[in-house]
């Protein structure tokens, strides 16, 4: 055989190596697009209406890497990535808080080596949620600026889709979230502080009332908390109180949980204990929860909880009871007086009347 003949033979198997692997790949890659398109259309909105905030966010920590994994075969995995990081970040939120409670008793019984290693124990986990909702949310803004070709935070894209809009709002939270709990880890994951500036501003690409009033409410949250946000801007706790009320009129109560955010970090009590009677008194029968997003809901009132349980421990040693959220350790309990007053006047007219009747028998 020819030197020409062997090369071209070689050539020959290159190609045919080539087009096999490549045909493999694509047939790769359009099944991980297939498989992530029917989990967005047919398992994402079901997953939304789930109560279940706890069984989502160990699902999150069980089918990310999976999900995370199809990237590798070129698909796109954003859309469900975001909101799977979003529920595991709640996870490692919900340890950071038990740490918390745990410093919190500790300090009060003095237990020093406890509350210290409760401290650590809180800023590793909140470290965890930090990275997570820091990695769910930077999908986020690179497959938004690429699909869109636009600055997150500097103009609006055109989403069609619900989901697309849902994601956007879950995004953006997350990225907010991201920011907080690095600073209560110490700076473990060096979140970039300016993504709070590009969530105010991005906020207003969403319909605030198809949304529950969350967008505005967010917004509202970063203008406390930011120096500056607020110039030229509303009052932020009139916002909030109306963000509050549309969240109750449309069932999901995520604007409630962004209030006692607000108000947590403003240390009024008055702010702290209005927030939370808000969100009790928006869990009353006539006001039911949007059957489409109840996840969103519950995981709302998950943070809405695990403040009062902060506020009730540092105050008292335990977390939140029965009605704790709309009674409080220093409440006057006029009905409980009212009976006690009651009693204690009925047993002092008996005595009398017994010691009256005594000599008359004698």
């Amino acid at each position: 055989m020819s030197k020409v003949q062997k090369i071209s033979q070689g050539l020959a198997v290159s190609f045919l190596a080539a087009s096999v692997l490549s045909g493999c790949s694509y047939v790769v890659k359009t099944g991980a697009n297939v498989a992530l398109g029917f989990t967005e259309k047919h398992m994402i909105p079901p997953i939304l209406a789930m109560q279940d905030a706890e069984m989502v966010c160990n699902s999150g920590n069980a089918l990310t890497p999976a999900i995370m994994s199809t990237k590798g075969m070129g698909a796109d995995p954003t859309r469900v990535a975001v909101l799977l990081y979003a529920a595991s970040g709640v996870c490692a939120e919900n340890q950071a808080l038990e740490a918390e409670l745990r410093y919190l008793r500790a300090s009060k019984a003095g237990q020093v080596t406890e509350a210290q290693d409760a401290r650590i124990a809180q800023k590793r986990w909140a470290a965890i949620a930090a990275e997570r909702q820091y990695t769910g949310y930077k999908l986020f803004a690179d497959r938004w600026e690429s699909k869109y070709k636009y600055h997150l935070g500097d103009s609006c894209p055109t989403m069609r889709s619900d989901l697309d809009q849902t994601v956007y709002l879950m995004g953006m939270i997350s990225g907010l979230q991201a920011v907080t709990n690095d600073i209560n880890s110490g700076g473990a994951v060096n979140v970039p502080k300016d993504i709070a500036a590009i969530v105010e501003r991005g906020m207003v690409c969403l319909d605030n009332e198809k949304f529950w009033g969350a967008p505005n409410a967010t917004r509202a949250v970063i203008w406390t908390l930011l120096p500056g946000a607020d110039e030229g801007k509303p009052d932020p706790y009139q916002t909030l109180k109306q963000s509050v009320q549309l969240g109750e009129q449309k069932g999901v109560r995520l604007s409630h949980a962004l209030y006692a955010v607000a108000a947590q970090a403003s240390g009024d009590d008055a702010k702290i204990r209005d927030a939370l009677r808000s969100y009790a008194a928006s869990q009353a029968d006539d006001k039911p929860v949007n059957p489409n997003f109840k996840l969103i809901d519950s995981m709302a009132g998950l943070i809405v909880r695990g403040i009062s349980d902060r506020y009730w421990t540092e105050h008292t040693g335990v977390r939140t009871g029965d009605d704790g959220m709309s009674h409080f350790w220093d409440d006057k309990n006029e009905g409980a007086a009212e009976l006690d007053e009651l009693f204690d006047g009925g047993a002092a007219s008996e005595v009398p009347a017994d010691s009256s009747t005594t000599p008359a028998a004698q």
